[in-house]
């Protein structure tokens, strides 16, 4: 995770943080000084369940882009007979 402050003179300050999933961009996170949650934006379509969703820390949204982009076990199947 990597972080890219931003501020200008007429606008409120921010704060973002790119999330990375191993070698992807999975997107990043934002928020305004005036703003409590970051919010997350999509930079990548397997991490578009995403896109909008608030955190509290740029590390939950990072842990909830790596749940997401964990290998899902193959259900079980079992044949009849």
């Amino acid at each position: 995770m990597s972080s890219i402050a931003f501020s200008g003179r007429h606008s409120p300050a921010q704060q973002a943080y790119v999330i990375e999933v191993g070698e992807t961009q999975a997107g990043l996170v934002n928020r305004r000084e005036d703003e409590r949650f970051f919010t997350f934006i999509a930079a990548d379509a397997s991490f578009r369940a995403l896109d909008g969703h608030r955190f509290a820390t740029p590390g939950a949204a990072e842990y909830a882009a790596r749940l997401l982009a964990r290998p899902r076990p193959a259900a079980a199947f079992r044949l009849a007979s």
